[in-house]
């Protein structure tokens, strides 16, 4: 019993021993406050600096909040961190509330947000000057907000960094033809000036709204710049009145009635902006140097019946109406003896993956044709920093440009954090942790190629190449891809990114 007891006694004593001894270490770290990395910060309106919290353990829940939502804005708000962005010059307090058990410790963070410093930005056109002759962008006239070309430190961007532009909606069919059918007579029609093909076979014709047209041209001649026409057919943005009976109802008309129809339209529309271009500057074709005739065939949608397929039929490789549409505007050029100085185009886009059907349908249209009255292949160009490949892309160009016809990039634009494999890939956001720097390097790596593949062409086989680059929007904010930061400046046109300088050092070489 003895010997029992005089453990038990040693036990209880080492135990004492553990319990004075081993817990030191841990309560002191416990006893360690949670910390901030910083307890005042700099950041520039625009920017982002991220706060870092150490020591607060696993279980601790923790909040951030500021004290002036206007001048700070705080994102990615986690448990060990926070993204402070500045919103507007001035000083913010951030309070990021720790609790820890029963404890709870507030800790702060003094925010002087800066006001942003101007950057010099070389002119994108001056940039190019000697690669390419046309740089563009997509804008808008000014029907609704944005008002672009109406606006002068818009237009004043404008003119710095371009020397073309695009109507980024205004000359598309739906909104030359309206939403719903507006009908002249066939006598009011010619009346107004409008031009009826013999024959034709409707009591009617649709009345044209050229507002915004006129107006755009008006400020192109005015300041300098010049226009690519986008675009006389396409299946997307075409009012699905406009294939039916009488402009109403349900039921499309004959192939023949449709095919007066498409002459009636083409006719109009470039028959009006070139004589607007000879009321403005004496000559037709000095303002539009190239029209998208026919925009993505090759990928058109379903939009049930009433549309272009709902009327010809699936031509697949073999689309009469889309070589009749050629056919029409070539006429047209002729006819204003402007066919040696306008090109037309077929434009779509992912070409990059389908360079042989591409060509496949330009040969079609040309096919018999005393010249080619499909002169150029519009790539539209709407990529990812991780689709299409640098190399993908480049091999494409070089194909295309090895065909002979004239080459221009349409729509380009470059997607960080793009849904690639959703299904509403057109739009979507998805967070893939991809930032400025993925795109700086892609769109550098993409220039530089691009250039390359314009000087080394074989001239030979095709003098013209690569005659026009348009960037698809002037910012982030505007574009139809905002989410995904497609462009070379950030918030506004004030904002160039790296991906902006990237751009001009790729001009280099």
């Amino acid at each position: 019993m003895k010997l029992i007891k005089k453990i038990a006694s040693h036990a209880v004593i080492f135990g004492l021993c553990l319990v004075s001894i081993a817990p030191t270490g841990d309560l002191e770290a416990k006893a360690k406050k949670p910390k901030l990395s910083k307890k005042t910060i700099k950041v520039t309106k625009g920017k982002t600096k991220t706060i870092k919290l150490s020591r607060a353990g696993k279980k601790a829940k923790v909040t951030w909040k500021t004290n002036k939502k206007k001048i700070v804005k705080l994102t990615k708000k986690k448990k060990t961190s926070c993204k402070v962005k500045g919103l507007k010059k001035g000083t913010a307090t951030v309070t990021c509330k720790v609790k820890i058990r029963k404890k709870t410790y507030k800790l702060k963070c003094k925010v002087k947000v800066l006001k942003k410093k101007t950057v010099a930005t070389p002119s994108i056109i001056n940039t190019y000057k000697d690669i390419f002759p046309y740089m563009g962008a997509a804008v808008n006239y000014g029907s609704s907000s944005p008002r672009e070309l109406r606006t002068a430190k818009t237009l004043s961007f404008i003119k710095k960094h371009y020397n073309s532009f695009t109507l980024e909606n205004e000359m598309k069919p739906d909104n030359i033809l309206g939403s719903s059918a507006k009908t002249l007579s066939i006598a009011d029609a010619k009346a107004k000036g409008y031009y009826v093909p013999e024959g034709y076979p409707e009591a009617t014709v649709p009345q044209l709204n050229f507002k915004e047209v006129d107006g755009a041209l008006s400020v192109a001649a005015k300041n300098g710049l010049k226009m690519r026409a986008h675009t006389l057919v396409w299946h997307s943005q075409t009012p699905s009145w406009f294939f039916t009976k009488n402009y109403q109802g349900s039921s499309v008309v004959s192939t023949a009635i449709m095919d007066a129809r498409l002459d009636f339209y083409i006719h109009n529309v470039m028959a009006h902006v070139m004589n607007r271009e000879k009321s403005l500057t004496g000559t037709a074709g000095s303002i539009v140097y190239a029209w998208d005739v026919v925009n993505e065939y090759l990928h058109r949608m379903s939009f049930g019946k009433k549309n272009w397929d709902g009327v010809y039929g699936n031509k697949g490789k073999s689309p009469s109406y889309v070589k009749k549409a050629f056919e029409i505007a070539y006429e047209m050029l002729k006819s204003y003896d402007v066919q040696d100085k306008v090109t037309l185009f077929y434009n779509d886009y992912n070409t990059y993956f389908g360079v042989e059907e591409t060509l496949d349908l330009v040969n079609f249209i040309n096919q018999g044709e005393p010249a080619k009255i499909c002169g150029g292949i519009g790539m539209q160009s709407h990529v990812d920093v991780k689709v299409p490949t640098v190399q993908q892309y480049g091999e494409a160009l070089e194909k295309f440009l090895a065909s002979g016809y004239e080459i221009q990039i349409t729509e380009l634009d470059f997607t960080i954090n793009f849904d690639t494999e959703g299904s509403n890939a057109s739009y979507s956001y998805r967070n893939e942790n991809e930032t400025d720097a993925h795109q700086e390097k892609f769109v550098k790596n993409l220039m530089k190629t691009i250039v390359a593949k314009q000087k080394n062409r074989d001239k030979s086989v095709n003098p013209k190449g690569i005659t026009s680059v348009t960037l698809w929007g002037l910012c982030d904010s505007t574009s139809w891809r905002a989410l995904c930061e497609p462009l070379l400046f950030g918030e506004n046109i004030t904002e160039p990114k790296a991906s902006f300088f990237a751009f001009i050092e790729a001009a280099k070489g």
